[in-house]
């Protein structure tokens, strides 16, 4: 018989403190070196990643307007992308008629409102740079970083 003792670490799945949900503004910033990278370094750290499943679009939609204000090339863009896709981010579904419903309320984005509901569903804070998503978030109960 095997006496070795077996470790078991039960991590909850949703709301814990270590989970936050992210938007891709604080994701292209970092990506385009932006004043605010310490900002979102500094918030971020320790913390498990979470985001709406629209994020790789999101941040791909960032980089092709970076590129339209000539702010980078495109070879920097592919660049950045791919960093991104190396951020360890757990992407999951918003509950997409909750978001709508937030958008027409709110008269604003779907796409803020994604993330919302995915902070709303989880319980777990948003960390955005955008202000008036962190305001409709706020009202809404939602704790903001």
């Amino acid at each position: 018989m095997n006496d070795k003792k077996l470790d078991i670490i039960i991590v909850p799945l949703y709301n814990t403190n270590m989970d936050i949900i992210i938007d891709s503004s604080c994701i292209v910033a970092v990506l385009l070196g932006e004043n605010e990278v310490e900002t979102v370094k500094k918030a971020t750290e320790g913390k498990r990643l979470v985001s709406a499943a629209c994020l790789p679009y999101e941040v791909g939609n960032s980089l092709s307007a970076a590129v339209k204000r000539h702010r980078i090339c495109p070879e920097d863009a592919v660049l950045a992308y791919k960093e991104f896709l190396r951020i360890p981010i757990r992407l999951i579904e918003p509950d997409i008629s909750k978001a709508v419903r937030i958008a027409a309320e709110e008269k604003h984005y779907a796409y803020d409102a994604y993330y919302i509901a995915c902070a709303i569903d989880t319980g777990n804070p948003l960390y955005s740079l955008d202000q008036d998503m962190i305001e409709i978030a706020e009202k809404r109960g939602v704790k903001c970083l």
